[in-house]
């Protein structure tokens, strides 16, 4: 069985057309269903594993069943995005002051489920915390927002994500916006 997700922050609700998010106010969700690194469940109709269609037509179409983390390749890939995204953000000393003290292991652990999601896993694999609860005591700044989603998306790009895909990726990343910066 499908429950809504939150695109914003990823909490789960039950109601098969929730009005609001409960956590962050949001009122965008998408149909997930169980995922290969979560519990196995009931399989729900593929159509509901589209979790990154962006026109009417892609979610009619036989394609919109491939989420963007199936298409490239999985953890593994979305692995490698991660570590290369981490490098680079860590050349910066002025991004990599906000990681001083954050076990980066965990952190990339998290990262790449987190990135998984926004590709359209299911949200059952990204158990961390909401986007405002992990990022409230960081007082991040918009500049350094930009700066990190410009990173992500340099990273996609030399990574060989196709230009649509990665304004998928990107819409969804800004949509964290107000819920990450101060």
């Amino acid at each position: 069985m499908a429950v809504m997700v939150c695109t914003k922050c990823g909490v789960t609700d039950d109601s098969p057309k929730p009005m609001r998010c409960a956590k962050c106010g949001g009122r965008d969700f998408y149909a997930s269903t169980p995922s290969a690194f979560g519990p196995s469940k009931k399989s729900a109709p593929a159509a509901e594993n589209s979790a990154v269609a962006t026109t009417p037509t892609e979610a009619s179409s036989p394609v919109s069943s491939v989420t963007l983390f199936d298409k490239y390749g999985g953890v593994p890939t979305i692995s490698k995005i991660v570590r290369a995204f981490h490098k680079e953000i860590m050349t910066r000393a002025h991004l990599a002051s906000y990681f001083e003290g954050v076990d980066i292991a965990q952190l990339a652990e998290h990262t790449v489920k987190y990135i998984a999601f926004v590709m359209g896993k299911p949200a059952e694999i990204y158990t961390g915390r909401d986007m405002y609860t992990a990022h409230a005591k960081y007082h991040i700044h918009g500049m350094h927002f930009d700066e990190v989603a410009d990173v992500l998306k340099d990273i996609l790009v030399q990574s060989g994500v196709d230009k649509a895909d990665i304004d998928v990726i990107m819409r969804r990343i800004e949509s964290l916006r107000e819920m990450i910066i101060v």
